[in-house]
């Protein structure tokens, strides 16, 4: 841990009181920093580090080598100072004791001291790291028992003295065991089911995430734990994923390493349990993602070849496009694995996953030594339960070692890991251990590697695999109950709300699984645990996506009329229908009169075009020669599922209009006749006349 010195000036009190006369609130710096001359409430001074390197390990013919770290976030220099590195000789003797050793090392008045060192001037804004190494011979640490020590590191500089704490770990030369880790293969929080070709390409590509956790693993004994969500994101762009894409594919699969699969996108199984599901949710197509082109015989592959598994039995044999099963697969797995999030599953989601197997199969639960009284690594049951216990305390301090940014960092969490696990072999002589390098983005291939390194040269373990666990005989565990969280619960049920509204909306489609395939793989993946550790981007997340779903119900809809005039008893009235999807649907236009003095056609069919407006004509007969009547009309698919709202709408008859333009047409007609017989009879007697004067 890091200690700071919590010296103050004449200065720093000045500025506290003016503070409190003023009722400002300042961010103080933490107590145990060191004071600097400059401005000691705005710069947090100096710290300082100090922990064995080797896992804090004593190792026997070696010498204990300790890395001293001090940092300088004033303006000031600081001249050089001496440390003075002390060990108690009474060991730690349990996790609790450990763990508060760790987060708050005080100096202890039996530490004996076995070293000094210097640590040289630091100029502004400067860091500089010392070695130190004692001789456990002269110093009389090889006389210790096995154990676990408290060591500390006292830097006495001139802006006060810092301390800080570390360990020193005395192995037992006949300790042996198994150990197994954990490590997943995940992709950061997303909120689209499948990864693109661009992410894809940067994630498999140098200091890509999916990249670095392939060659943390590759070569160890690591036992996987694989997002299907990205071998089929993949796999569903056939021959056009990118060439390092499928490389990183090819690679994944040749791994000899004992695997299971994760939910699609990570899911979080609590959530969905806490939601009230029965089963978690799985995927029902990735159809929609793929072009059969990608697919085809003929398409040439582009070097390397795809690694795409061959059509399973189940692919349908008139389609060129895989199976779902093919695009998941992981490779050869353990099936009935369910591994909930750290600090998200009690003994209510150990029994749900319990129900999701049998007898002959049994759906195991992963759960932390945290959750698990009775255990801290291996097989266990918790009444109906079927478990597998993971060590906590060694986890959490192999994922602190993945996530560190340097090398002294890393340094202080694998000497955590050393120390929780020699007091697991003291505890449980000859007992497995479990552990996880757990879920975490943004990781350096180095650090990744490093923690999965410092997993396999714990003290005193040797490599096993998933089967070595799996097959043990159980011990019996109480496990504790953790609710799930309710924010996430909330959001899971809006989101599957929304998902029924689609699926109903998504009968206008001749093929719904357009719409219906990518909306659960998006909620899958917006209930992945790598939202877990930031509840306001998570719920940034869901509204985003309930406002797509929104706009996607709304985008085939009935444009209101202002208003309809019918001239004839009988006619017919058109409505304009929009389509803002990019695929054309099926409609039925539902008309029901208000009036019994109109006839209408009750029901409509109508093709609108993708992205189209379409107009349906609906026949219309008047029992009346004028007046006003009403009109609702409602947009509905195929099956009769409401499509929006229902409209009214008004139509003006005006029937009588019909009748008088029919007499004035038959009164016209009637006088053309007339006209014309007079004209004959006029043009006839005078020709006569004509005649009878030429005679």
């Amino acid at each position: 841990m890091t200690m700071t010195s919590s010296a103050a000036t004449p200065a720093r009190r000045r500025r506290v009181r003016l503070a409190l006369l003023s009722a400002l609130v300042l961010a103080a710096a933490p107590a145990a920093t060191a004071g600097a001359a400059d401005d000691p409430l705005t710069s947090p001074g100096v710290t300082f580090v100090a922990t064995p390197t080797g896992d804090a390990v004593l190792a026997e013919g070696q010498p204990l080598t300790l890395a001293l770290h001090a940092e300088n976030a004033t303006g000031t220099p600081v001249a050089s100072g001496s440390v003075s590195i002390a060990v108690t000789d009474t060991a730690l003797s349990t996790r609790e004791a450990l763990r508060e050793w760790l987060a708050d090392a005080t100096p202890d008045a039996a530490a004996r001291e076995i070293g000094t060192a210097v640590i040289g001037e630091l100029d502004p804004f400067a860091q500089r790291t010392e070695m130190a190494t004692v001789d456990p011979d002269a110093t009389g640490l090889r006389q210790l028992p096995p154990g676990v020590y408290p060591l500390t590191a006292t830097y006495v500089s001139e802006r006060g003295d810092l301390t800080a704490g570390s360990v020193l770990v005395v192995p037992d030369a006949a300790a042996s065991a198994s150990v197994g880790v954990i490590v997943p293969i995940t992709t950061p929080a997303r909120s689209v089911g499948l990864l693109t070709s661009d992410e894809l390409a940067a994630a498999v590509g140098p200091g890509g995430d999916l990249r670095a956790q392939l060659d943390a693993v590759t070569g160890t004994a690591a036992i996987l734990a694989v997002d299907p969500a990205i071998v089929a994101s993949i796999r569903v762009l056939g021959s056009s994923a990118p060439a390092s894409a499928r490389t990183w594919l090819g690679e994944l699969m040749s791994l000899p390493n004992t695997r299971f699969a994760l939910q699609f996108g990570d899911a979080d199984l609590a959530t969905q349990f806490g939601a009230g599901l029965s089963a978690p949710l799985t995927v029902t197509t990735l159809d929609p993602a793929m072009s059969a082109s990608d697919f085809s015989a003929s398409t040439p592959a582009s070097p390397p070849p795809t690694p795409l598994p061959t059509p399973s039995p189940t692919t349908d044999p008139e389609s060129a496009l895989p199976a779902l099963e093919v695009l998941m697969d992981i490779g050869s797995a353990r099936d009935g694995l369910y591994w909930p999030a750290t600090g998200t599953a009690g003994a209510a989601t150990a029994a749900a996953v319990a129900a999701l197997g049998s007898d002959a199969a049994p759906a195991v639960a992963l759960v932390p030594s945290s959750v698990a009284a009775g255990s801290t690594s291996g097989r266990a049951n918790a009444g109906v339960a079927q478990l597998i216990v993971y060590d906590a305390d060694v986890s959490s301090a192999l994922r602190s070692v993945s996530v560190a940014s340097g090398t002294v960092d890393r340094a202080r969490a694998r000497a955590a890991a050393s120390a929780f696990t020699a007091l697991a072999n003291a505890q449980s002589p000859g007992a497995g251990l479990l552990v996880t390098i757990d879920r975490g983005a943004d990781r350096s291939a180095a650090a990744l590697r490093d923690a999965v390194g410092a997993a396999y040269s714990l003290p005193g373990r040797t490599p096993a695999g998933l089967d070595a666990f799996l097959d043990a005989a159980p011990s019996a565990v109480t496990l504790s109950d953790v609710a799930a969280d309710p924010g996430r619960v909330t959001a899971l049920t809006e989101l599957l709300t929304d998902e029924a509204a689609l699926g109903a909306f998504s009968s206008i489609l001749t093929d719904p699984s357009v719409l219906t395939g990518p909306e659960r793989t998006s909620i899958l993946q917006l209930i992945g645990n790598a939202w877990l550790p930031d509840a306001d981007e998570f719920a940034d997340g869901v509204t985003g996506h309930r406002a797509t779903t929104r706009s996607t119900l709304n985008a085939v809809a009935l444009i209101p009329p202002s208003g309809l005039t019918l001239a004839a008893s009988s006619a017919s009235l058109g409505f304009t229908i929009r389509n803002d999807l990019p695929w054309p649907v099926s409609l039925v236009v539902m008309t029901t009169p208000n009036d019994p003095r109109v006839i209408v056609q009750n029901a409509t069919p109508v093709e609108v075009g993708a992205q189209q407006n379409s107009r349906a004509e609906v026949p219309i007969e008047a029992r009346v020669g004028s007046g006003e009547s009403n009109l609702t009309v409602q947009v509905r698919s195929p099956s009769m599922v409401a499509i929006g709202d229902p409209v009214s709408v008004d139509v003006s008859v005006r029937a009588e209009w019909e009748s008088v333009g029919i007499i004035v047409l038959v009164s016209l007609v009637a006088a053309m006749l007339i006209l014309g017989v007079i004209r004959t009879i006029v043009r006839r007697r005078a020709g006569a006349a004509a005649e009878s004067a030429d005679g």
